[in-house]
């Protein structure tokens, strides 16, 4: 990866002349030309208006003039740099919140270093830097619109197919669950991703034969997992606007007792968001589901404003922890401790916890350490089709981590 590293430009904003050094060293260290330096953000802003954007801009925030924030909402607002990390020693809320504000104005937030800066730990973040680059939003139809017509035709046309990204289980790597994402082989646009279907789909009533389809499929894919002798369970995300039918949970007995299926093997993910539209329908439809033995899941777990709430509404059987959580634990105490409670949460309320967005060694150490049941995320696996599943999982557990145990005291 340093090669790559060294084809990047950096601007480095830092008022104190030591630290400014340290960080152009730490930089030059992966044989990078282009670094820019500034003092102050009127320099750091003319500098990058009359040259061009950047790559990466590491910042301080606590400096004279025009504080670091208001620098950052300014690299957004002109677009001056494809990414920003945030150089400082102030405390970690702080930090959260900035980074929080970035990436709401469009940035890309590769993280946060404490000065002086740490070459290991830059380079851990320019790894996030060139995942982002590796796996990049398939989809050439940002600015496209698709009409009704058009995704009525795809339903019917089975142009909808299922992507799987593994689970796995800390303790042994074992992928025991997938999470099924839906993507749209367009025949014309090529590989189209769900946020540029999936509102249209919701308002104008199409979302539930789409549910159904997905379910077939994923049935399907279950099947093929049974004749080979493999229990795999499927994560299917439920839209608000399928809650509100009540008629769910029949249909789904009725596709499952047909294939002779365990209810169980169909984990339904539901996002606390969908709770609040229609929530008597909701809970009536969620009650009948668990009634007939199929797994729901809570995902995104903590960004709502009822997470407690809905912990004891609802009878879930897994819990999904954010990754806005999961990334920053190595490095934020406030993360890590808002990690470790939900996995108490979730453990003394007998339900399993998942830990999405799961990107490095380090964080799959720590959620082991924390004794998170599973994991997922780029460091295991993007999405895949079914067909290249095997493949990867014969090489995932050739390579899968060696934890080592926590330290005692």
């Amino acid at each position: 990866m340093d090669s790559r590293i060294s084809d990047l430009s950096f601007l480095i904003l830092e008022d104190n002349l030591f630290q400014r050094t340290v960080a152009r060293q730490t930089v030059s260290s992966f044989n990078v030309d282009s670094i820019i330096n500034a003092q102050n953000s009127e320099e750091a802003l003319q500098v990058l208006r009359d040259s061009g954007s950047v790559d990466i801009v590491i910042c301080d925030l606590d400096i004279p003039g025009i504080d670091g924030i208001r620098f950052i909402r300014c690299l957004a607002e002109q677009r001056l740099a494809r990414a920003v990390i945030i150089l400082s020693d102030m405390e970690a809320m702080l930090i959260r919140t900035v980074q929080d504000m970035a990436r709401a104005d469009g940035l890309q937030v590769l993280g946060h270093i404490p000065k002086p800066m740490n070459r290991s730990r830059l380079r851990e973040l320019l790894e996030h830097f060139f995942a982002n680059l590796d796996n990049p939003q398939p989809s050439t139809t940002s600015e496209r619109i698709f009409t009704e017509a058009e995704l009525e035709q795809a339903i019917n046309e089975k142009q909808f197919v299922l992507y799987y990204q593994p689970k796995v289980l800390l303790k042994s790597g074992r992928m025991i669950s997938v999470e099924a994402l839906s993507r749209w082989h367009h025949p014309e646009a090529g590989l189209v991703m769900p946020i540029h279907f999936i509102p249209t789909m919701e308002s104008s009533g199409l979302i539930a034969p789409m549910t159904d389809a997905i379910i077939d499929q994923a049935l399907e894919q279950i099947q093929q997992w049974q004749k080979q002798g493999r229990n795999i369970s499927v994560g299917i995300n439920l839209s608000p606007a399928v809650l509100s039918d009540t008629d769910l949970p029949d249909r789904l007995v009725e596709k499952t007792r047909a294939r002779n299926i365990p209810a169980q093997l169909l984990n339904l993910e539901i996002t606390e968001s969908s709770l609040i539209q229609n929530a008597a329908l909701s809970l009536e439809t969620l009650a009948r589901l668990k009634l007939y033995g199929f797994a729901l899941a809570i995902d995104d777990f903590g960004t709502g404003y009822s997470s407690m709430q809905q912990l004891n509404r609802i009878p879930f059987s897994e819990l999904k922890i954010d990754r806005s959580f999961v990334a920053n634990a190595c490095h934020d105490r406030t993360h890590r401790a808002i990690v470790e409670a939900n996995i108490s949460l979730a453990h003394n309320l007998n339900m399993q916890t998942v830990a999405e967005g799961v990107e490095t060694l380090e964080d799959w150490q720590l959620l082991h350490d924390l004794n998170c049941d599973q994991a997922q995320g780029f460091f295991i696996a993007k999405a895949l089709p079914a067909q290249e599943l095997g493949d990867w999982e014969q090489s995932w557990l050739a390579r899968q981590p060696i934890t080592t145990p926590k330290p005692t005291i």
